[in-house]
Order: structure tokens, then sequence, then C-alpha cells
């Protein structure tokens, strides 16, 4: 009896090991992409091919009508395409490393860093107000606005304590803020104008579609949580919103700067308008430029104008603090002028809605944190499915090919060492000795992209001595700060070179950093930049063999904002600066059109809205083509700078979030 039990056994084990071959196989046919749901949905099938007994012969029969399903090629297409869209794109290493100014690592910062950040963002706020009633703000910009101005900040003494000592008890956002006169104009037009009240009650409405799904995304990076409202600011809690300028989405990214950030961008799928996937990328990208610039202002203005943009205005006007560029004349655009301290105001509003007024305010309920299709077909669609199986155009930047790095040549002459000094940039030691940056890397193999710090060694040609400096290293100083600070101080430049701390500058000049900082108009806790030029006042010149420094005597000194500034920088455009009178019938638009300037230009060079009304006889400043003095103008060289005029009236609720000229794609820098 034992034999047939066993024979029964094993045909039984048999039978289960065939079974849970033939499920393993249809386990292994499911595709490795499936999303969540799709494995759910699989799941079932599974669960009603399990019941298969009860109708066999339905069940067998189904699977030969199923047969010629493959042969049906655009379905497969559209099914992989869909696919292939779930699967993020990485991001761009290149062009991340690009912004943020130093190699990207990605990872999960430990909590002790997070609150470490959290710290120096507290510690680090300028002119931060004390919380007192008994105390106004101080206001550190060009002044109050004229009384004239709609919602306009009383200006007699006699009341000015009242109109701004409500401010002090507003709970304050966790973005670094100062201050400033837009900032108040903003706040006040927000609380005392009905029109204001009601604008920004119906903005804020919005923010809740995505705002719980937003701040988690910038919690969980150790970022502001308050940096929500740079996406209600761009596109009002609109995922479909597409730009005149080609911005699109709730982060209003260009295409190129989505596709660096791992956005796929073409003719069948936009990421830019996926509330999820883009947010993910806003993050990594604000996350970017603050490791670049080091001031979350500065981060904001740098995703408003590009931070090539913000860049080149640094190293111009040769300061880091945004609040200071922001009021100079074409520092930064009129609308990044105003962009900051918007986004401010809108944090400040949110957390203290009884301030406001806004106390009953219910925010929209919360929408899918997904994939959001656009009306009608084409590049704004959302998703479409590529066609016969046609690849998908590749978005992501190729990775630089191994030719394009140099190669290390073979001395052919004799070498010998050199070691960097402070100030001292690899460019500038190559051209000392005749060379090129890149001879100088592949004489070295250096293939590292950050730059070496003072005390490196490099081989440099032993037969070529160091050259002089041929051109004259030009000094932007502060007009506050243009004379040496006492007797028997000399003034000296240095030159800042990737990496420098100013705390570490002060050290290797014999300075203090304070110091160092109010002599350039400098924020501390912002990030200084290569070639910006910084100077100090020393009781003794540092060794030239330890750091590298211009003197007085041999450097091109500029004021910031004087005659001779604009004429040094606006002739390398071809330009020349000039006053012109406002005759009846001009705008800004036909100003800049008669001048060969855009529309935003004009509004930078001003600091006037493009929909000013200008006055018969008031004067605006023009950059000119460099051919000679307009008819009726004296040269620009007699004219004094113009001082910025008060910010125009606040921007309406149809244009607050519009974004004019907004840089086409990724910038260099």
């Amino acid at each position: 009896m034992r034999r047939p039990r066993l024979r029964l056994l094993s045909a039984l084990v048999a039978g289960v090991w065939g079974a849970s071959l033939l499920f393993s196989g249809v386990a292994l046919a499911e595709p490795a992409s499936k999303t969540p749901s799709a494995s759910r949905a699989a799941g079932k099938g599974k669960h009603q091919a399990q019941k298969a007994p009860k109708g066999a012969a339905p069940k067998k029969a189904a699977p030969k009508k199923a047969a010629p399903k493959p042969a049906k090629k655009p379905n497969e297409s559209k099914k992989a395409a869909k696919a292939k869209s779930s699967a993020p794109k990485p991001a761009d290493p290149q062009a991340r490393t690009s912004i943020a100014g130093q190699p990207i690592t990605e990872g999960n910062d430990p909590p002790e860093l997070k609150e470490l950040r959290e710290v120096e963002d507290v510690l680090f706020w300028d002119q931060k107000p004390e919380a007192s009633a008994a105390k106004t703000p101080e206001v550190v910009s060009t002044g109050l606005p004229p009384a004239d101005a709609p919602a306009a900040i009383a200006t007699d003494p006699s009341t000015a304590d009242l109109d701004l000592r409500w401010m002090t008890q507003l709970q304050k956002p966790d973005l670094p803020f100062r201050w400033d006169d837009r900032l108040i104009r903003y706040l006040d037009y927000f609380k005392n104008n009905p029109r204001g009240k009601g604008f920004v009650s119906a903005l804020l409405k919005k923010s809740g579609r995505y705002d719980s799904k937003i701040r988690e995304a910038l919690k969980g990076k150790g970022l502001p949580e308050d940096l929500v409202y740079l996406a209600l600011a761009e596109s009002a809690m609109n995922p479909r919103i597409v730009s005149h300028a080609g911005a699109a989405g709730l982060w209003q990214f260009m295409p190129k700067a989505g596709e660096a950030y791992g956005l796929r961008v073409d003719k069948h799928v936009d990421e830019r308008l996926d509330p999820h996937r883009s947010t993910e990328a806003a993050v990594r990208f604000l996350k970017d430029l603050h490791s670049r610039f080091g001031r979350w202002e500065l981060a904001m203005a740098a995703y408003n104008m590009g931070h090539g943009g913000l860049l080149t205005s640094i190293r111009k006007y040769n300061t880091n603090d945004f609040w200071e560029l922001s009021r100079l004349e074409a520092g930064i655009p009129y609308e990044t002028a105003l962009y900051v301290p918007k986004i401010v105001a809108l944090a400040f509003v949110a957390r203290n809605k009884e301030a406001f007024g806004l106390q009953e305010l219910q925010l929209d309920p919360a929408e899918p944190f997904d994939m959001a299709t656009a009306p009608g077909t084409g590049p704004s669609a959302g998703v479409a499915a590529a066609p016969n199986g046609a690849k998908a155009k590749p978005t992501a930047r190729p990775v630089a090919a191994k030719s394009a790095e140099p190669a290390r040549e073979e001395p052919t002459v004799e070498t010998s060492t050199y070691t960097l000094r402070w100030g001292e940039s690899l460019e500038v030691v190559a051209a000392s000795f005749g060379l090129t940056e890149s001879k100088l890397r592949a004489l070295n193999n250096l293939k590292d992209p950050v730059p070496p710090r003072p005390g490196t060694k490099v081989l440099v040609p032993k037969a070529k001595g160091p050259n002089a400096q041929t051109d004259a290293l030009v000094a932007v100083v502060p007009a506050a700060v243009s004379a040496a600070p006492g007797s028997g101080k000399k003034q000296v430049f240095y030159e800042v070179v990737w990496g420098d701390k100013l705390d570490e500058v002060a050290r290797v000049l014999g300075v203090t950093a304070d110091d160092l900082a109010q002599w350039n108009n400098i924020d501390r806790s912002a990030n200084l930049h290569g070639k910006m030029v910084l100077q100090a006042f020393v009781a003794s010149v540092p060794s030239s063999a330890d750091v590298r420094v211009t003197s007085a005597a041999d450097a091109k000194v500029l004021v910031a904002g004087t005659p001779a500034f604009f004429e040094h920088f606006e002739s390398k455009n071809g330009r020349s600066r000039a006053l012109v009178t406002v005759a009846a019938g001009d705008t800004m638009k036909s100003l800049a059109k008669k001048h060969g300037l855009t529309l935003g230009m004009m509004e930078r060079i001003n600091h006037r809205s493009r929909d000013a009304d200008l006055k018969p006889g008031e004067q605006l400043v023009v950059y000119t083509r460099k051919a000679g003095p307009l008819l009726g103008q004296a040269p620009a060289a007699t004219q004094p700078a113009l001082t910025p005029s008060a910010p125009a009236p606040i921007p309406g609720a149809d244009d607050i979030y519009a974004i004019d000229d907004r840089p086409s794609d990724v910038d260099g820098g």
C-alpha cells in the first residue's frame, strides 16, 4: 500500500511544481516597469486565472483569441512610450555643476545638518528688526515711496510709527528678508488696499491645491518651506499654464532648464506639466542655486533672471548683496527687483492671515499631484505616445566625450614647480607664463573641474618667467567707501578666486571680515564669486610670495554708478549712457525702440514699469548706440548718474506672477 501512496504523492508534487513554473512564467512575462496600479490590475488577473477550473472551456479559448494582439504595433508603442515616460529621466550633471558652481552629490542630509542650516538662516538674516511694538522696522533702501502712490505708507513723522508698527508683530517667514521699502509697500498694499486684499486673498486661496505636497518636497531636501510661494508667484498654482516666452507648469520651467533637471520635454511628452516631477526638479534647481550663491534672496533672483545673468551683475557692480543690486541702475531686471520681496510678502500674509483680515479664508482643496494634461494636442500636450514605436527624442545633455578633456602633454621643455598664491587662479598663472589655461591643465593632467586652492604646486615652463600683468585690474568700489579710512593705511585690491571665503581672505590680508565686508558692500553670509575684486585698507602690504594683490596706482578704480563707471562698461557693448527728455506721446516702449533697447532693459535701467505713464519734461536714462551724442543731448560723461526713482505701483492681479524677458535656456557661469 505504501508504493501507490508514494506514487500519488510524487504525482501531486510534480503537479504543484509544474503549476508553479507555469505561474512563474506568467509573472516573468509581465512588464518590469509597471506602476503600482498596474501591478494591482495584474494581481486581479492572477486571481481570475486561479478560478479557471469552474469554467475551463471559456478560459482556454480566451488565450487563442488574444494571440493576434501582439501584431497591433501602435498599441504596443503607446504602452511602451507610457512605460518610458513613467521612469524619471536623470538630471544633467554637467548643467547642475555649472549652476551650483561645484560638483553635485545626491543624498539625504542628516537631521543635524538640516538644523544647522535653519540656525544659519536665522543668524544671518540682515537687519532683522526687534520684535517690539515700541520700534518700527528699519527701512534699508532708497526711502519710502512718494505720498501719491497707491497704498503708499504715510511719510508724516507723526503717523509713520502707527503705519509701520503692526509689521513688527507679524510672524516671520522661514525665508530671510530685509525691511526694504518694496517689501513694506507690498505688505501695506495687501493689508490696507481693498484691491490688494482681494487679490492676495484670491491668490492664496489657490495655494491649497499643491501646498502640502510642495512643502513636503521642500522639507525633505532641507529647503525653506515658504519657497512654496515662489511657485504661487510663478503660476498661481496652475500646472497647465504656458507663458508667452515658453515657460510652463507650476514652476515655469523653460525647456532647456527643465531638461537639465531631468524633465522630458519633446513633442510627445512635456513633464514640466507634471506637478510631481516638476516639483522634484524645481527643488533640485533651487538647492543648486543656493549652493552657488549662499543666500535665498539671490537664489530666488537667479531662478527668475538666470544664474548667469546674476553672476554678471554681481561681478560688474562688485557686490553680492541682493538688496544693494536691486536698487542700482541696471543692477538686475526690474521684475527681479520686485520678485523677491513679492514672494516674501506672500509668505508673510500666509503666516498672518488674521493680521491681514483673511482669517475666514478657505484654501482650495488639494489636487492630484501627478501629470496634468494641457488642453489640445501638440507640444503643449501632457502625454502622447510615440507613433509606430518611434524613439523619443533624447533630452538629457550627453556627457562630454573623453576626447574633449585635454590629454596630458609630455613636457617638450624643461619645467619647474610653481606654488599658487592667494588671489591667483590657473587662468592668471597660465597667462603669466604665456600659456592658455587648458594647456596648463594638460601639462599638469588636471581633469578635476574644481580649481586648485592656494598652496597647490603646479608645473610651469622653466624657460619662461612670469610676465607682468598687461591690462590694469578694474576695481569697482562703492561710493560710500572710495578713500582710505584713516592715515597710514594703504589701499590694495584682491581678485577673488573660486572657493574663497570672506573670513579667509580677511585673514590673509590682515584685516577683519567685518571691515572687508563694509568696504565692499558685501553680504557676509553670501558667497564670493571668482573675478570679484575686493578693496582693503591695510597697515602693511602682504608678501607677494603668498598673496597676489594690486596697488591702487596699478589698478583702474571705478566708483559704482558714476559716469566713468557706465562709460567703461557700456563702451564694451558699443553704447554710451545718456539722458533723454520725455516728449508728449512718448512711452517706455517707444523710447526703447528709438534707442535700440529692449523694453525689459528700459525697465531695468530706470526702475520703471513698462506701463508707466510718462510725463513730458521728465528725464530717463538710455544706453544708446555709440555714434556720437544724439541731437540736443550732452555727452554722457558730463551728466550725473541718475538716482533710481521709487518703484512703480504694486502690480495688479493680472501681472503679479507674469514672467517677462525670461532667459531662453540654461545660462553658463
